[in-house]
């Protein structure tokens, strides 16, 4: 062989050896959450991070930021599109100001049961995904916090007249939860999560909703008398990675990383379905007074979503995506 070929195939050997460097380089990505170590979101998310590192044979690691380190939700959110963060978890309230569309998973007294809310996803997972997408986010698992039930403090709450006046804890800047508040008549009390015990303990505010597994995590149990036994709404989650840490991954990497967020979002819900049924019984067993609507005031109730519903078409989603919502959540026996 010449001196020539010989030059030119070391050439080509280290092209190759560099190419090939770059090809299987492994990549870092940051997963933002405010759930804390040593809970069930975070032990599933432990769970998800070490199966992409198996299956990207360490090629994806994952660095987890748990209980809040890399900000509140709407900083995390800022992160993600800037790229600081790559992964992280949301509820629905900071989905919305991205994609207001999530919303119509969060709306009042719109499910009976978690086959509806299944059914629902299934539909329009897919239309989701594309307005995520837009805002340069691929969204890799939908999920929930589990049903929400409102508490009170001071009397039971189960007529539209009970409403009337109560002082019940609210979050900043929600137009689905300005709007359902008001058409109830309850009169909203904007608090950060950290504040709500303390006001529940000096009478600031009267009720709170929340799901059971939350409300004790939260401790806010500990400050109501009554649960109103009927379900106010659910409260939805997802998972969202930056597409910018997502085009640099190789097609398999992207395959195993978006399915494996998936998967362990679908995990998670149904733990926490199960985690929210018991925690439900806890709540009973600690002396919290379950109380019923009768089937003429639950129907008031209803009916009176049903405007909060159709109010929201145009701000936050389209007359035919309710429709569409509608119809899936009706086909569930």
């Amino acid at each position: 062989m010449s001196l020539r070929k010989i030059r030119i195939s070391q050439v080509l050997f280290l092209f190759l050896l560099s190419s090939g460097s770059a090809l299987f380089a492994e990549v870092t990505l940051k997963y933002a959450t405010l759930a804390p170590e040593n809970t069930v979101w975070a032990r599933t998310i432990k769970k998800c991070v070490d199966e992409i590192d198996a299956k990207t044979q360490g090629q994806v690691k994952i660095r987890v930021f748990y209980g809040g380190i890399a900000g509140d939700e709407p900083s995390v959110m800022r992160k993600l599109k800037t790229g600081t963060i790559d992964i992280a978890s949301f509820t629905g309230q900071t989905l919305g100001t991205v994609v207001t569309e999530s919303r119509i998973f969060e709306l009042p007294f719109f499910f009976e049961n978690s086959r509806q809310v299944d059914a629902v996803i299934a539909k329009i997972y897919p239309e989701l995904s594309k307005k995520f997408l837009a805002q340069g986010l691929v969204l890799s698992g939908w999920g929930e916090n589990g049903f929400v039930y409102l508490m009170s403090k001071n009397k039971p709450i189960t007529r539209y007249e009970d409403m009337q006046g109560v002082k019940i804890w609210a979050p900043k800047g929600d137009p689905l939860v300005k709007a359902m508040l008001a058409e109830y008549g309850l009169v909203p009390v904007y608090l950060g999560f950290e504040a709500v015990l303390p006001q529940l303990k000096t009478g600031g505010i009267d009720a709170f909703y929340a799901p059971p597994y939350g409300a004790i995590g939260l401790q806010w149990f500990r400050e109501a008398k009554y649960l109103t036994n009927s379900r106010l709404a659910n409260a939805a989650g997802a998972t969202l990675l930056a597409k910018s840490a997502y085009d640099k991954l190789t097609d398999d990497q992207k395959k195993i990383v978006h399915s494996t967020l998936e998967k362990y979002a679908h995990e998670l819900t149904l733990e926490l379905r199960k985690e929210n049924d018991k925690a439900y019984q806890v709540l009973l067993s600690k002396g919290i007074q379950k109380v019923e609507p009768s089937a003429e005031e639950l129907a008031r109730l209803k009916a009176t979503a049903l405007k909060v519903q159709d109010k929201l078409v145009g701000q936050l989603y389209s007359k035919e995506l309710l429709q569409a919502a509608r119809k899936a959540r009706d086909g569930v026996k």
